[in-house]
């Protein structure tokens, strides 16, 4: 072990930079992270507290009402796992004992989920610090992370999304902690906790299960574990646990409720309601260039499943903040009416200002950037070409099996998902921010093979500030747009 310390001390040292270059990498990673963290507080802060995509604050008032746990068909988000509800509980009750009013006990709550996302991004950076990557491609990643505008919208809003995010995140940080450690009992013990809590804030977080599973076969596989003695051990100590509550848990909802994993469909089914395409959903088709002429949900853009995830990702295509931006009023009463299915499409928008559609044009296309840098890196990952950017210890061998793994099960269930419920409410790019992680270390290694060539490091780096830019003009411009309305109402 400690050799392998030793090993892993010379390869930080080979790639640290120099120490003033390293102080200013420093200052400016402090600056993301705020310039993050500002962005998320402000759409939070402005933000009502109704505007969400689902009414979570249902349960929460059960829970606070009752004191336990409501049933699964109690309300049409009691299906969700209970850590986010149970928590939240506990924070309202204590507010209102407080001498809080209900609406501000709200706001809390709010900004709680505000919280998760943040200390996400916390995260985030602590795992992108564990490999011997260049400050350049470093920042490139951690910048994408922190400007993401769908990971700023979902901060902004009361849901368990946040919290499943920042617990996948903590599990995957652990595991490599627990790589380092060569699986020592502490810290497989502290790990399995972790993943108990995470696969019980949201059905999508239980991707990071195959991830360490993956990732301590891989330890096994770079002789961090030497016997298969200890192989299994490491196997029971970190996945006993949450596989054993979980099977409980599933075990008491077939009881109950006839199947493992409860959604109440039969309290609303949305692919009765909601609107759809004539085409069937497709997992072939990529047409980012329809959001930047129409960059909203809309009859003919209901079914090409990557371009729904792609453009929702980097723009409110599923409009919760547009209609903010725009006075005309009854024209988004009668989109929202489409939307839930009750009327026909109102045509498109012809009062959507110039800055809105040239911040969705810019965008979108600019967020292909941070894409190709991903696909790029996620082949490095796979393939193990990542060898030729930098000389990895075990460690980092193991540590990096973890990523391709949660991305591919993250996607394998958001497509799972569409399958059984055929309509954009499936298709949701928030469901995919679990594996925020693993895009930021793609992004990392395609930013650090292409950092080689010049121009293509230029290109990278003034596209990147471009998005970034292009980021805190939209939130900015959300913010003074909720701003203006309230003060208007006032």
């Amino acid at each position: 072990m400690k050799k392998a310390r030793q090993s892993r001390r010379g390869l930080d040292q080979k790639n640290k930079p120099p120490a003033p270059a390293a102080r200013w990498a420093a200052v400016f990673f402090l600056f993301l992270f705020c310039a993050g963290a500002a962005l998320r507080l402000l759409l939070c802060w402005f933000n009502p507290p109704q505007n969400a995509f689902d009414n979570h604050y249902e349960p929460i008032f059960l829970i606070m009402e009752r004191g336990a746990i409501p049933a699964k068909d109690a309300c049409f988000q009691c299906y969700h796992p209970p850590v986010f509800y149970w928590i939240s509980a506990i924070i309202g009750k204590m507010a209102l004992a407080g001498g809080m009013t209900p609406p501000h006990m709200m706001k809390l709550l709010q900004f709680v989920c505000c919280f998760y996302g943040i200390a996400t991004l916390g995260v985030c950076y602590v795992i992108l610090r564990k490999f011997p990557l260049s400050a350049f491609s470093s920042a490139i990643a951690f910048g994408a992370i922190c400007f993401l505008p769908r990971h700023i919208y979902m901060s902004a809003m009361n849901s368990n999304d946040t919290i499943s995010y920042l617990c996948v995140a903590i599990s995957i940080y652990l595991s490599i902690v627990a790589f380092e450690r060569r699986l020592a009992r502490l810290g497989l013990a502290l790990l399995s906790l972790v993943l108990t809590v995470t696969v019980f804030t949201k059905y999508t977080a239980f991707a990071v299960l195959p991830a360490v599973l993956a990732g301590v076969l891989w330890a096994y596989h770079v002789r961090l574990v030497v016997s298969r003695k200890q192989l299994w051990l490491s196997l029971l100590a970190v996945l006993v646990l949450p596989l054993s509550v979980l099977g409980g848990y599933m075990a008491a909802n077939v009881k109950h409720y006839h199947t493992p994993l409860p959604w109440n469909v039969s309290l609303y089914d949305p692919s009765v309601h909601r609107p759809r395409d004539p085409e069937p959903i497709s997992f072939v088709s990529f047409k980012p260039w329809e959001d930047v002429v129409m960059p909203m949900l809309a009859p003919g853009k209901l079914h090409s499943f990557w371009t729904m995830l792609y453009s929702g990702m980097w723009f409110d295509t599923e409009p919760y903040f547009l209609s903010f931006l725009d006075a005309n009023g009854d024209w988004w009463q009668h989109y929202y009416s489409w939307y839930r299915g009750e009327e026909p499409f109102p045509g498109k928008n012809p009062s959507l200002s110039r800055v809105t559609m040239f911040s969705a044009a810019g965008l979108i296309l600019l967020g292909l950037v941070p894409l190709a840098l991903a696909l790029v890196g996620g082949l490095l990952c796979v393939s193990g070409k990542w060898k030729t950017l930098f000389e990895a210890s075990p460690v980092h061998r193991a540590s990096l099996s973890l990523f391709p793994v949660l991305l591919g099960f993250n996607i394998a269930g958001v497509i799972a998902l569409t399958v059984r419920l055929p309509v954009y409410n499936s298709i949701k790019p928030s469901y995919l921010l679990n594996a925020m992680p693993a895009f930021m270390i793609f992004i990392a290694l395609g930013a650090m093979l292409l950092e080689k060539n010049k121009i293509l490091r230029r290109t990278t780096l003034v596209a990147s500030g471009t998005l970034f830019a292009f980021v805190t003009v939209h939130m900015l411009h959300i913010v003074f747009s909720i701003h203006t309305l309230v003060t208007q109402v006032k």
